[in-house]
């Protein structure tokens, strides 16, 4: 399939999941704005001919116009997948979609729909035990969230798609961006998309700005527009995502420095640091009632954050400066909750 087949069949309404159609001069529009060098609408309209021939796009004829939409299962790997998926293979893709929920692979998995839906029917035939047992796995395996259940703000799949497109291809993204102290922003600005992170049930666009020596981080709900533009950009050699998230730590949100944290648990509330350390250079050791626990972690208000849920039952020891901070923090509480 040619690079502009692939663009058309992208654009397209998908027969699975919407009834709508577009005409030719609708597709050629959606087009010109993510197609550099975009041939005439004669010569697309040649293209949907063919796919139509193919067997890959449905025609409908109104009038004197054409009209044209994906046929479901048209896309990838479903167009060959309804007679060759065995069970293993079934099994696999229903389990990716029962628990990908969280948002980014929910998004992406939009594309899998047909393949879903053949795994779907392919387990539902079951011919002997065995064939049964794959059906019924699903079924036997939960994920529940350890966090406090919130329902987070929805990505508008559109934002998403051009964020996720300009990402791809490394073209430069035109965004309005509305943060919580300026919701009503119409500006739009133009950013070098970077990396998407996900982080706690919220996703982060990082992008880079000309002139600028650092990334931003934007939150993907709070876009009000976002369009991939047709020029491209150099991604930068010296970014590294990984390194951006995991090392300099920018997602534990005002990272200051690394400090070495020492605490005191009560009632077991630090027990399950025995098996998940707080850091590489953990060091635990129980007195009396109480778990002792120390190592070196970055300075953050993620980590206030973690410290004030375990409530009274954590004693920071040390460094002093914290200690100061969140006893502070308590007696403004006690003060609170004596009134």
């Amino acid at each position: 399939m040619s690079d502009i087949d692939r663009e058309i069949m992208r654009v397209l309404p998908d027969a699975a999941t919407q009834s709508d159609y577009l005409s030719t001069p609708d597709v050629y529009r959606r087009l010109t704005s993510t197609v550099p060098d975009l041939p005439s609408s004669k010569t697309i309209y040649r293209h949907l001919a063919r796919l139509e021939e193919e067997g890959l796009v449905e025609m409908e004829q109104r009038g004197t116009a054409s009209v044209w939409r994906r046929r479901a299962g048209a896309s990838g790997l479903a167009a060959k997948a309804g007679t060759m998926i065995n069970f293993d293979e079934a099994l696999a893709l229903q389990t990716l979609k029962r628990f990908s929920s969280r948002q980014i692979p929910e998004l992406v998995a939009d594309s899998l729909t047909p393949l879903f839906e053949i795994a779907e029917t392919r387990l539902q035939k079951t011919n002997n035990e065995t064939e049964r047992k794959y059906s019924r796995w699903a079924s036997k395996v939960a994920v529940e969230s350890g966090g406090f259940a919130l329902h987070y703000p929805q990505i508008k799949r559109e934002h998403f798609t051009a964020v996720s497109r300009a990402l791809f291809e490394e073209r430069k993204l035109e965004i309005v961006y509305r943060p919580r102290h300026k919701a009503d922003n119409d500006q739009a600005k133009t950013v070098l998309p970077f990396g998407l992170v996900e982080v706690g049930g919220l996703v982060y666009l990082v992008a880079g700005t000309e002139g600028k020596a650092n990334p931003t981080m934007y939150r993907l709900d709070r876009l009000s527009n976002a369009t991939a533009m047709l020029e491209s950009f150099a991604y930068p050699e010296s970014f590294a995502l990984d390194t951006y998230v995991r090392q300099q730590r920018h997602f534990d949100f005002m990272v200051e420095k690394e400090v070495l944290l020492k605490l005191k648990f009560f009632s077991g509330a630090g027990d399950h640091l025995l098996e998940a350390p707080m850091s590489k250079d953990q060091k635990d050791a129980r007195k009396d009632d109480a778990l002792h626990v120390q190592g070196t972690v970055m300075l953050s208000q993620r980590l206030r954050w973690w410290l004030r849920s375990f409530g009274p039952n954590v004693e920071v020891l040390g460094p002093a400066s914290l200690r100061a901070e969140l006893a502070a923090e308590a007696a403004e509480l006690a003060n609170i909750y004596s009134k």
